[in-house]
């Protein structure tokens, strides 16, 4: 028989959207697209004044905004209160609840120029408005129960997808199927959380039912392992993969670069030290968004400018998901490599060995240990000159992702997705662990409410204002 689940935690769960009333009474407004000059520039105001305050600065060929029909466009001016008309615009009434905000919305799609998009907006922030913080709209639909947290963190991914697959799994996230698997496993959790603490009232049904709790528990674990196994994927689609080129001066690394992004984009020459900054290109490698980096050559110098890009380049190393290690195949493998690969021994690395057309073969001549990066390490052969080996090399650095984790599957958009779903992993098979130890079921049931807080993180029904702040800072003013 099943136990309540303890109302605290259902009262913790199920109460986080009523904070910041305050804040969310004001009207607020931005400007929605890019600042510049386009076809047609967007002024969003919304909040409970949204209709009185678009009111006072524009003059519609039919009625006044409380008279209109919701959710179809008119045609009028903006005019200031002298009534000087400074453009035509098509305004759109959306009101509250059926709109993105929850609120009454109104659009103000004028011009596209800098000047009159400004001119608009300082129009509503005159007549009672209140600029827009970074993110403020997508998190009032949060707020007023819209979206969940991760599918206002998918908006922001949408936005800003690199990539094609990207894109499509942002998407699937934004329409709420990350959400809905979060929810059942929530569901499942809770389910086994009301049938271990049913167990104290119900002692006689101890064995039969800790047995079907361990196993519906194990069930769910493997299901979060399978998941947090797409997580590489799910971060490599969102954020895009930084690789970075490094290796002693004069090995390729430039042509290398400029050959990977078929483009002369990096300058080449002859003389040592020719690279002193870390250039940067985007480019996409296997569906997957990447940010391919050119750094300095490593070795003591007391060229000033040199040991500053020197510096640069390991700093660009460390930061880097992938690391390509280039050697010249003409040179081999000096002590020098070593010692810059047993640093980098526990990263994942590839050791690049370049110049492979001019077919003298120092490095496999060698009979120094291959370097061992992570997850097992790799070596790729190529050639910038002939084009030899660099799908290969892209493939190796794409499998440390794809072959994580299939993209059929939904996968995590960020960091704290993954986060939240690995702390509710940990405390599943925490108590697991105390099942099988025979520790008692109030202990289990405090680590299984633990899990199901973090799983009721990651949708946001149980979450900090100082989280929400975390994620809705990397919005733009206008979203």
């Amino acid at each position: 028989m099943k136990a309540p689940v303890p109302g605290a935690f259902l009262l913790g769960v199920m109460g986080v959207r009523g904070f910041g009333q305050e804040e969310q009474d004001d009207t607020i407004a931005a400007i929605a697209t890019p600042i510049g000059t386009g076809g047609v520039a967007i002024v969003r105001v919304s909040g409970l004044e949204a209709l009185n305050i678009a009111d006072s600065f524009l003059s519609l060929r039919r009625g006044r905004l409380h008279e209109l029909e919701d959710r179809r466009v008119y045609l009028g001016h903006v005019t200031d209160a002298t009534g000087k008309v400074f453009d035509e615009a098509v305004v759109l009434v959306m009101r509250g609840p059926r709109s993105f905000t929850g609120e009454d919305t109104v659009e103000v799609q004028c011009h596209g120029g800098r000047l009159v998009s400004e001119k608009v907006l300082s129009l509503a922030l005159q007549n009672g408005a209140r600029l827009a913080e970074r993110g403020e709209f997508t998190r009032r639909a949060y707020l007023s129960g819209r979206i969940s947290l991760d599918e206002a963190e998918a908006v922001l991914e949408v936005v800003e997808a690199r990539s094609e697959s990207g894109l499509l799994q942002a998407g699937r996230r934004l329409q709420g199927e990350l959400g809905a698997l979060i929810r059942e496993w929530e569901s499942r959790l809770l389910d086994s959380l009301a049938e271990t603490q049913g167990a104290s009232d119900f002692p006689e049904d101890i064995p039969g039912q800790r047995e079907q709790t361990c196993a519906s528990l194990e069930a769910l674990r493997k299901d979060m392992e399978e998941f947090l196994g797409r997580g590489p994927l799910g971060l490599a689609l969102s954020r895009g993969i930084q690789v970075c080129l490094v290796g002693r001066p004069n090995v390729g690394k430039s042509s290398l670069f400029n050959s990977l992004l078929r483009t002369e984009r990096a300058i080449v020459t002859d003389v040592p030290g020719t690279t002193r900054d870390v250039l940067r290109e985007d480019t996409e490698w296997d569906g997957l968004p990447v940010t391919l980096l050119d750094t300095a050559g490593l070795r003591l110098t007391e060229e000033i400018v040199e040991a500053i890009g020197v510096e640069r380049a390991e700093d660009a190393a460390m930061d880097a998901a992938v690391i390509l290690y280039v050697v010249d195949d003409t040179a081999g493998i000096l002590d020098d490599d070593l010692r810059w690969l047993e640093r980098w021994k526990d990263r994942r690395l590839v050791l690049v060995v370049n110049k492979v057309d001019l077919g003298v073969g120092k490095v496999s001549q060698q009979r120094r240990p291959e370097p061992k990066g992570k997850p097992g390490g790799s070596q790729v052969r190529v050639s910038s000159l002939t084009g030899e080996g660099l799908e290969a090399l892209k493939k190796q650095v794409t499998g440390y992702f794809v072959e994580s984790g299939g993209a059929s599957e939904v996968v995590p958009g960020s960091a704290r997705q993954v986060e939240c779903v690995r702390r509710a992993f940990s405390l599943v098979s925490e108590a697991l662990t105390h099942m099988e130890a025979g520790w008692t079921d109030d202990v289990i049931s405090l680590v299984l409410e633990e899990g199901a807080r973090a799983l009721a993180e990651l949708t946001g029904k149980d979450v900090s204002e100082a989280t929400l702040d975390i994620v809705f800072e990397r919005f733009c003013v206008g979203k």
